[in-house]
Order: structure tokens, then sequence, then C-alpha cells
């Protein structure tokens, strides 16, 4: 099988694939630009002045490059995915139940999104069932997600000048229209948010996908390569996307980004910038999914490529779209902002405090390291009861690093003195 259809799914990156940095940039950036940075910049938007929201938008993403940039460079230093850095953390057969609750999870959202996306399109074209779009949309997505990080490296030379140039289009012609910028200078909320609350928006929006940044990170060919294209995917992609949509709220008036476009009369390059957002989000949410459907297959003896894996997962967004669970969107992002964050947690724990040895992360391991579902599953409940920061997805994050440090630590410690 060529090496870009199987992508190393099952081994590291040889130093021979790595990828320079500008091929990084632009698949991270792709990646980073999606419908939830619009999403976020309208309430954003709706609920702060320009200051504030300029801040919150500027604090949050930088604790989001510092994320991506740790978990990017654990990938970086073992060449591996997410999922088979996983196997160190939770142990050959423990890290199956992650990769298969992950996936299942990615797929869910995807799945959600494409049901939105034919509803709102079979609106415009009532004569088309929602069904065909959606079917359209996923074969669309598989002819990029399936050739791995050429796929997403192909796409995204082409999605993100576009995406890029409507997003400043949009911005020129806030600055042409009455009153130009100094009306989104001097806007006032109609309903504050309050400063917090702006920047866990931003932080929660994008803490999950920091999470999975290694699966493109592994090609890095440098750790600085991971900081400088975290850093400018995450405060420059997502901050510029996060910004043109609060401006262009504060300007018309209305958080809903489509509503927001029609106002500055852009309605139509505001329906190619979502579908290429929207493509971005699903393909590399497909990409990431069937990696860790591999892992977790291959462990099961079920010697399956990671092709199969990616129309699997396909198959399954496809499923949940036509379960018409549209409006359960907000329950998959807290479920999601839940399970995924102090997931990473406990990657930065266990590679950065208590197994610093990247050469060692994938020997000698036991079946199932029970303390790091102990914890992963503690972080959880922790983040989805507690109160004690900002919002779940960071008190998740933060959770998941405490508890496995201590545990690793404490472990280590103990063996050491028996």
């Amino acid at each position: 099988m060529p090496a870009t259809m199987d992508d190393h799914a099952l081994e590291p990156v040889p130093a021979a694939r790595r990828r320079p940095l500008l091929q990084l940039i632009v698949v991270q950036v792709g990646w980073n630009i999606s419908v939830s940075s619009f999403l976020v910049g309208g309430v954003i938007g709706a609920g702060t002045t320009f200051g504030e929201g300029m801040l919150a938008i500027g604090l949050g993403n930088v604790v989001l490059a510092v994320v991506a940039s740790l978990i990017g460079i654990i990938g970086f230093r073992t060449g591996l995915t997410s999922y088979l850095a996983s196997r160190a953390v939770f142990g050959r057969a423990g890290s199956v139940l992650v990769s298969i609750v992950l996936g299942i999870v990615a797929m869910g959202f995807i799945g959600v999104l494409m049901d939105t996306w034919g509803g709102a399109v079979n609106k415009l074209i009532p004569a088309i069932p929602a069904s065909v779009f959606v079917l359209v949309f996923a074969v669309a997505i598989l002819t990029t997600a399936i050739f791995g990080f050429k796929g997403l490296h192909t796409f995204s030379m082409v999605a993100v000048p576009v995406q890029v140039a409507i997003g400043l289009f949009a911005l020129f012609r806030i600055g042409t229209l009455d009153g130009g910028f100094a009306e989104v200078f001097d806007a006032s909320p109609v309903a504050a948010i309050g400063f917090s609350a702006a920047v866990s928006s931003v932080i929660a929006t994008w803490v999950t996908g920091a999470a999975l940044v290694s699966d493109v990170q592994r090609y890095a060919l440098k750790a600085r390569d991971v900081v400088i294209s975290c850093v400018l995917s995450f405060v420059v992609g997502v901050g510029i996307f996060e910004v043109i949509a609060t401006v262009s709220a504060m300007k018309v008036g209305n958080s809903n980004f489509v509503v927001v476009m029609q106002g500055l009369g852009l309605l139509a390059p505001a329906a190619v910038l979502l579908f290429l957002a929207l493509w971005n989000t699903a393909d590399n949410n497909i990409y990431s999914a069937s990696l860790a459907f591999t892992s977790a297959s291959n462990l099961l003896k079920l010697k399956l490529k990671k092709p199969v894996w990616t129309v699997v997962a396909v198959v399954i967004a496809v499923a949940i779209a036509f379960l018409g669970v549209a409006d359960q969107f907000g329950k998959f992002l807290t479920v999601i902002g839940v399970v995924v964050p102090p997931f990473a947690g406990l990657l930065i724990a266990h590679f950065w405090v208590v197994q610093r040895n990247a050469a060692e992360a994938l020997r000698n391991l036991p079946a199932v390291r029970w303390e790091s579902l102990i914890c992963w599953i503690a972080a959880a409940l922790l983040a989805y009861y507690g109160d004690f920061l900002l919002v779940n997805a960071i008190e998740g994050l933060v959770a998941g690093f405490v508890l496995y440090a201590a545990a690793g630590l404490g472990l280590r410690k103990a063996k050491a003195g028996a």
C-alpha cells in the first residue's frame, strides 16, 4: 500500500518522511479554520466591547497554542499518532478503549455537522433531499481524508488562501460602510457576557483540537517547527477568523455569522467560506478517527489498513447524520469537552513529567495502566461536576494533568523504593 495511504498509522514517522515547516503550517492552519471560529466570534462580538473581545481572543488562543505545542512536541519526539502515544499512557489493551471512544466521539461530532449542513442546504434547494447533500459531502471529504497528511495538505493549499481572502474582504467591506470601524470600536454589548466567559469560549472551542495535534505534528522536522506552526495556526489562524466574526457581529449587531455576512452583502462568499471551513473540520476529524480505529484494530488483531478505517469512519458519520440528531449538537460539544481534554492532560503529564524518555515510550508496556484509566475518568467527572476553573474543558485538562502526574510519580517512587 502506498505510504501516502497508510500514513504511518502504526509506526513512528521516519526521518525521511518528515515534512518542512511550510507544509505543517498549511495543514495545521487549514485544520484550525473551522465553523466554530465564526460561532465563537459571533458570541464575543455580541457580548463584549471591542477591547475586551480582542484581549479575550488573544489570551485564549495563546493558551491553546501552549497546549498544542506541548502535545505537538510529543508527536515530534515520538513520531507517533495521538492514539499510538496513548499506548504508553494507557497500556496496550487500555489504549483500545481510548481509541474507540475518541474515534466514535469525533464521528458523532461530524455526523451532527453533516446533518446540520444537509438540512440547511435542503431549505435552499427543497427539491433535493437533505440525505443527498449529506452523501455528496461525505464522498467529498473522503477524497481528501483517505490520503492522510498529503490529502489534508493538498486541500488546505487550495482552501486556506480562499478563506483568508474572503475573510479579509469582509473586513475591508466593514471599513467602507457608513461609520467604518469607528462604530466597531465604540460598540456596546446588548447583553454583556463578561471577559472571563469570553476567554472561556475561545479556549473551550479548540482545546479538544489542541489535544490531537500530534496527528499532524508527528511529521515535524524540528521542535521549533511545532511551536511555530501551532502559534501561527491558533494565535493567527483561529484568531484572525474569530476577530473577523467578532468585528462583523459588532458592525451589524447580530451574533449569527450568516445573518452578519448577509447584512454586509456577502452572503454568497460566506456560504463558500463556511463550506470550506466545514470541509476542513470534517476531513481532519475523519483523519484522526481513522488513525484511532487503525490503532485499536491492530491491537485487536483485525489487520485492516487505515484507508479502510477512513471509509468506516465516514460511514459512521453518515449513519449518525441520518439519525437526524442536529439538535443534539450542544450535547455532543459537552461530551467532547468533558472526555477529550483530560486525555490531553494525561498525555502531557506522561511525556513531560512521568516518562520523559520518548525512545522508551512503547517498550515493555503493560496490558493496562489502571491508574491512567482511573485518572481519565476522575478528571472527566471533575470537569463535568466541578466548578473550579473557567470551563469544563480547562478543568478536565488541568485535572487530568495533575492527577496523572501525581499518580505516575508516586508509583514510580514506590517501585524505586521496593
